[in-house]
């Protein structure tokens, strides 16, 4: 049943990736490889990877990231296309080569005990997010002589937070049917349901070692941004560190997060490479512990500092890249028994 509708998610977002590959990069680009990449990929995350099956128990997103949007100003593309990277245009600064993003995002949060009817308010209540976001990207390529490169990005996530609308628990019972796994009971205590909106703005840089993308070599990746909306504030920032042979010049791979997308302008052949990364987040609201914004449906109370600890490794050609990490998330709520560890995996092709 999931792979139905990722599947069904698939096609929409496949179309876009097909129209939004430029025909003809113009005569002005700035570089033929700092412009040649768009991406579709598959991010997916279980704790399952990790043994256990609570708290963020489940994320999937798939998405599509135009190349440079300039390449679209030409009367070799479709109309609509052009027509939309010229509305775009007062929001490209100059020397930045810009992306449009499109993404369709799905995760679920249960408490511990998944077995009892039982409200548990002591735990963490049932709820789930499903949401599109909508994504522009600015990447500064590195300057000659220069070590390092920054990207922007700002993405408004429209959809559906907490209850039935948001159809954690169709899509987590279903799963766990088809898997033979025993079904959450409990989902009659989720949250009501309500429209979610958020914006999101994340700013990183990436300093490289010389000779990042053709030998052995090291990229760190710092960021900062933040969130604003009714499912998630938060301030954040970070940085991740990679280590390995001929790293991709995009700005590492995250967990499920606006960021995440990769915004690739060169790649080599082959490539393999170790990364770890480290988040710090100061939490104004999460919806999913919370509750909802406008009721006193089940809620608990939050710690207002989280940090996310991330190993993994990759591995990446010219037109695609794979990715695995371990992800240690410190504890979210108070009486919260242990901090949680989850799998998170992406796929990524290259267009």
């Amino acid at each position: 049943m999931r792979r139905f509708f990722l599947l069904s998610a698939c096609l929409p977002l496949a179309s876009f990736a097909q129209t939004a590959a430029p025909a003809a990069i113009p005569a002005a680009a700035v570089e033929s490889d700092e412009l040649r990449f768009g991406s579709l990929s598959l991010y997916i995350e279980n704790d399952k990877f990790a043994g256990t099956d609570r708290n963020y128990t489940d994320g999937i997103k798939l998405s599509v990231l135009s190349a440079n949007l300039r390449a679209f100003d030409s009367d070799t593309v479709p109309g609509p296309l052009r027509a939309l990277s010229r509305a775009l245009r007062p929001l490209m600064t100059d020397h930045a080569i810009p992306k449009l993003g499109l993404s369709l995002g799905h995760q679920i949060y249960t408490p511990t005990d998944t077995q009892t009817t039982l409200y548990q308010p002591a735990d963490r209540p049932y709820a789930a997010w499903l949401y599109a976001g909508f994504t522009f990207q600015s990447y500064y390529p590195a300057a000659s002589g220069e070590t390092h490169a920054r990207l922007s990005t700002v993405e408004v996530q429209l959809g559906a937070g907490g209850g039935d609308w948001a159809l954690g628990e169709f899509v987590q019972n279903n799963y766990h049917k088809l898997i033979n796994v025993e079904t959450a009971k409990g989902w009659d205590n989720q949250l009501d349901s309500e429209p979610g909106l958020n914006l999101v703005y994340e700013h990183k840089w990436r300093l490289s070692s010389s000779g990042a993308r053709t030998g052995l070599s090291a990229d760190l990746i710092p960021h900062a941004g933040f969130s604003a909306g009714n499912i998630f504030t938060y301030a954040n920032a970070g940085a991740s560190v990679r280590l390995g042979y001929a790293l991709p010049a995009d700005f590492g791979t995250n967990l499920i997060r606006p960021s995440g997308d990769s915004n690739a302008s060169h790649r080599a052949p082959f490539g393999i490479w170790l990364f770890g990364q480290v988040d710090g987040r100061a939490v104004a609201r999460d919806l999913t512990l919370d509750g909802n914004t406008f009721n006193d449906r089940p809620s608990i109370a939050k710690r207002p500092l989280v940090g996310d600890f991330v190993t993994g490794i990759g591995i990446g050609t010219t037109s695609w890249q794979f990715t695995y990490a371990q992800a240690f998330r410190t504890k979210e709520f108070k009486g919260q028994p242990d901090a949680q560890v989850f799998g998170s995996l992406s796929l990524t092709y290259f267009y």
